[in-house]
Formats: C-alpha cells, sequence, structure tokens
C-alpha cells in the first residue's frame, strides 16, 4: 500500500485556505493511488499559532473547519493536525478524518517549553493505533520521538509503522543534524517511521521541510525535497517503507541560503506587500540582503535607493549602481547633505554649538530611516533592515536608523556568515561587485570611518557570539579556545548594555540556537557581569579536584 506524505506551506490562521489545501493533497494522492495522507503537525491551523489558541472563538473556528473538513473525506485516511478543545483543556492533537467523520483523536504527549504554554499533555496510556490495508499504523507528533514512552505505547498496540506530524524550525546543519536524530530514533525504538514537515516562513521562524520515510533500522528509505511543497507517495510493506533513496548534498551555504528566501518570500507574500524597498549603501550587508530579496521576490518587486551624505565614498556609489543595474533593479538616489544642514540649523541652538560626532552620525542614519520609511508608507512596500546579528550582539546600530524597518533578513546571520553566503551567491553568477567583497567594512558616518575603528575584528566577535550566545559557554571556557581576553571582556560588557536595542529591533528569520529575541531573554536593567578571572580560577580549581578524584 502506499501512504502520501503533503509537505505544505501553510499560514497561521488562515483556516479555510489551509483546510482546501490539505484537502486537495488529500483528493490528489487517493488518485495517485494512496490509502492515507499524512500532513504537519497543526495543519489546520498553521504553525506556531501562538496566543491564538488562547482565544476561546479561534478554537471553536477550529473545531467547525475541522468537522467541514472531515464531511468531504469520502476516500481513505487523512491525518489533520488540530488544536483539540475539550471544554477545559486544549490539546495538541492529530484528527483522523475517514468516510465524512473524525473517527480517532490523537493528543500530542511529550511537549516543548513554549508548548506547555497552550496545551496539556495526551495520555500516555491511549496510542492511537489504526488498520489500513492489513498493516497497523500508530500516530505521532514529532517530540512524541524524544522520549520513547509513546512510541512503546504504540507498538505494544500492534503498531507497525509510525506516522509522525511534525513541525520543525530551521537551524543551521539541519540539513545533516535532522536526518541523523531521525535515524537514531527509529532504529533506537524499532519502529519504521514515516514524518511529514512544514516548509516555508512563518513571522520569525522558517521551515526546511524535508519530510522523510524511515525503516526500523533507521535507514532513510525515502526524503522530500527541502524548500519546496512536495506530495510524494511511499510505498509500505508490512509496515516497513520501500527504500527509495533520493537524497541530495548541498552545502550548508545553500541551505542557509534558502532559509532566508524563503523567509522573505512568505513574509512579503503572505502579508500582501506589493514590493520590498530598501536602502543600498555599497556595503555587504545591504549587497547580500539586496540579493535575498530579488531570489525571493523577482527585480519587478524590489525598489532601491542610495541615500548619499558628504561622507559616502565614490566606491559606494559606483558599486551600489553597478548591483542594481546588474539584477534589473528600480534604483533612485536621493542627497542626505540638504536634510543633514537642516536638521543641524534647527538643533544647534539646543546643543550649545555643533551636534557632537556620534550624535552627527546618528542623525545621518535616523534621516536615511525617515526617506525610507516615507517611501514605505507611501506606496505600502516593507522596508527591509540591513543589519546584522554581530552589530545587533554589541550594539553597532542606531535606534530609529538603520534599525527600522519592517523585516530584517541578516537579524541572525554573523558578519562571518554574510561574507560566507555573499561568496556563495556570487558563485552561482557574479551578482556582488568584487570590491564589496574585499573592502573594510563601514557605516561611511564619518570620513575614513570603519567598523573596526570601535569594534573587535569581526572573526573574533563573532567566535565569541556563537560561543557565548549560541552554544551557550562561558567565558573561561571561550578564554581556553583563545579568545583574547581583552576582546572578551570588551564584547561581553557591549553585549550585556545593549538589550534594550535589541529588544526593539526589526522581526526577522531565527536561523540558529541561539537568537535574540526568543531564545535570548535577558534584562535590559542588570548589574550582573561574567567575571573572566573568578570563572577561569574556578575551572582550573575544579580540574584540580578532578584529577585528584575527589
Amino acid at each position: 500500500m502506499q501512504i502520501a506524505v503533503a509537505q505544505l506551506n501553510l499560514t497561521v490562521g488562515a483556516l479555510d485556505a489551509n483546510a482546501r489545501r490539505v484537502l486537495e493533497a488529500h483528493q490528489s494522492a487517493c488518485c495517485a493511488g494512496a490509502r492515507v495522507t499524512l500532513t504537519p503537525e497543526l495543519s489546520l491551523t498553521g504553525y506556531p499559532p501562538q496566543d491564538l489558541l488562547l482565544r476561546r472563538a479561534f478554537l471553536d473556528d477550529c473545531a467547525q473547519r475541522l468537522q467541514a473538513l472531515a464531511a468531504q473525506v469520502d476516500q481513505g485516511v487523512l491525518l489533520v493536525g488540530f488544536p483539540e478543545n475539550d471544554g477545559e483543556q486544549c490539546y495538541n492533537a492529530v484528527a483522523l478524518l475517514r468516510r465524512g467523520k473524525v473517527r480517532q483523536i490523537y493528543r500530542k504527549q511529550i511537549l516543548r517549553a513554549d508548548d506547555k504554554r497552550y496545551f496539556e499533555k495526551g495520555c500516555a496510556a491511549s496510542p492511537v493505533v489504526f488498520d489500513e490495508g492489513g498493516t497497523r499504523f500508530a500516530i505521532l507528533c514529532g517530540d512524541d520521538l524524544i522520549k520513547p514512552g509513546p512510541a512503546k505505547a504504540a507498538l505494544a498496540a500492534g503498531a507497525q509503522c509510525g506516522l509522525v506530524a511534525d513541525a520543525r524550525a530551521y537551524q543551521i546543519d539541519d540539513e545533516s543534524a535532522y536526518p541523523a536524530w531521525l535515524s537514531a530514533r527509529a532504529k533506537a525504538l524499532g519502529l519504521p517511521l514515516i514524518v511529514a514537515q512544514h516548509v516555508g516562513g512563518q513571522d520569525t521562524q522558517v521551515f526546511m521541510g524535508a519530510s522523510m520515510a524511515l525503516n526500523a533500522s533507521g535507514v532513510c528509505a525515502q526524503s522530500l525535497p527541502p524548500w519546496h511543497e512536495a506530495l510524494t507517495l511511499v510505498r509500505v510493506k508490512r509496515g516497513e517503507p520501500e527504500v527509495r533513496s533520493n537524497q541530495t548534498q548541498e552545502p550548508s551555504e545553500y541551505h542557509v541560503y534558502q532559509a532566508l528566501v524563503t523567509a522573505v518570500r512568505d513574509y512579503v507574500q503572505k502579508n500582501g506587500f506589493p514590493g520590498v524597498v530598501m536602502g543600498l549603501s555599497g556595503g555587504i550587508d545591504s549587497a547580500l540582503v539586496l540579493a535575498l530579496a530579488v531570489d525571493a521576490l523577482g527585480p519587478h518587486r524590489v525598489r532601491t535607493f542610495m541615500l548619499p551624505s558628504p561622507y559616502t565614498s565614490a566606491m559606494s556609489l559606483e558599486d551600489a549602481e553597478a548591483m542594481a543595474r546588474t539584477l534589473g533593479v528600480t534604483h533612485h538616489s536621493i542627497a542626505l547633505a540638504p536634510l543633514m544642514d537642516a536638521v543641524t540649523k534647527t538643533l544647534t541652538p539646543w546643543f550649545d554649538g555643533a551636534p557632537g560626532a556620534l550624535t552627527a552620525q546618528n542623525i545621518q542614519a535616523r534621516l536615511r530611516a525617515l526617506l525610507l520609511m516615507g517611501l514605505s508608507n507611501q506606496h505600502n512596500w516593507l522596508l527591509l533592515a540591513a543589519g546584522n546579528k554581530s552589530e545587533a550582539a554589541v550594539g553597532y546600530s542606531t535606534l530609529y536608523g538603520d534599525m527600522a524597518g519592517g523585516f530584517a533578513p541578516l537579524k541572525d546571520v554573523t558578519k562571518a556568515w554574510v561574507y560566507r553566503l555573499a561568496h556563495y551567491r556570487n558563485a552561482l553568477g557574479q551578482i556582488i561587485p568584487e570590491r564589496i567583497l574585499m573592502r573594510a567594512p563601514s557605516a561611511e558616518l564619518a570620513y575614513g570611518q570603519t567598523d573596526q575603528d570601535t569594534l573587535p575584528p569581526y572573526e573574533t566577535l563573532d567566535a565569541i557570539i556563537e560561543g557565548y550566545v549560541e552554544r551557550g559557554e562561558d567565558a573561561a571556557t571561550l578564554l581556553e579556545q583563545g579568545v583574547s581576553r581583552k576582546h572578551l571582556k570588551e564584547t561581553l560588557q557591549l553585549l550585556a548594555v545593549s538589550e534594550y536595542k535589541r529588544r526593539q529591533a526589526v522581526p526577522g528569520p531565527y536561523i540558529t540556537a541561539g537568537a535574540f529575541g526568543d531564545d535570548w531573554r535577558y534584562p535590559m536593567t542588570s548589574k550582573w557581569r561574567e567575571s573572566l578571572e573568578k570563572q577561569t580560577s574556578e575551572k582550573k580549581e575544579a580540574g584540580k579536584k578532578v584529577k585528584k578524584g575527589e
């Protein structure tokens, strides 16, 4: 028999549209000979619905839409994820639809920390196993595989194969880490698994897809393409998926780039923007954002503006214009000097003289934001911000200036990854001028300015961010890895005092385990600083005790 895996790009809250997409997938699968169609976790609502789940009206709408969907299922079995409300509790559930009705409901048992805000866990003693085509299938949700209990209960009930509705947001290296984890779980459980994943962008999360089927030995029998919707049939014999592996290996840069393109495309399209606008500075960050925008939307939906000040170099003007011309986007230039003069003249009486150097630089950045936001408002174009994670970590940005915008594609991308992605994109076709890749990064808010005038070298800064923020390592560990004590102390101080800026930052896609936002929740007002000396000495003493066997 055949199981259909529907890897779908759904939209949170679009209940009618989502139900229609699920039904169309099921009908196509049945026409192709499938007996069961598996859809992702919470496929009816889109993922993640977040605090919509706290609204009784939303849950009631979900229940009504599920019943209407069930009434249209006249052949085969359709598995649909939905929030089940029993009048007192809410459960992350999967409904089995057959012959016009909801026949069985499985409730997710292993809940993530965020899930516990909305859901109660299902009963471990109540597996849902059903027969179809001579095979007994168990319904599971993705996190149920973390612990053996749910799968063992299903096996005890006679399950020969697990059908898993999942929703795994992408993180860097998931293209290898996720299949390896699934393989280990299938092998450890001794249970074949067929997994359906979401694909596409939803606000700050982006989903890779890459749904797959594995046999009881953990071998990938079949996989769906990442970053694309797909409906694939998996042939199953006595519970085991037939091996028809079609996995392809792509570099990490491919997956990270596709994650960002997907995030931009879906944020723009799902929110109904006709296109995007952005400032094109001639620097590496805005160059990469432009490449992402064009690859996501096409050149006809992208507008770029150069907003030169007296400090903008001829190289920046030339490179920005050259890149816009290469990509075929509409590009304009608006001189900033008259506005700078007007603001300086207006404020000088209140400054007791000319504005200070930092104040003058921030005024430039805010004037650019003023113009870009005006263009965004007038034409309903989404303003893309070009700031990256390295800058956000240390507050190297201007509130209401270069931090302004509606979406920030590089929000969770370090400077090192910016360059990796730029080189990767150029390898597909030269679009970013070589001078942008070679020159020292600069905000060009003063003559001869470079980022490294006030920041540690980016390779050092990024090593600290990746270790301290993303991997949660302590200062002593970073020192042992060779990070400069001076730069570490400076960066940790800047990291602590810049939280108030990050709280006001533009949203953007999360692609690491330590994204600023949901994964990083530190107080804006805090006097605690990690002591490099104390951490180092304590770690040495602990090491001595271990050697002595204490």
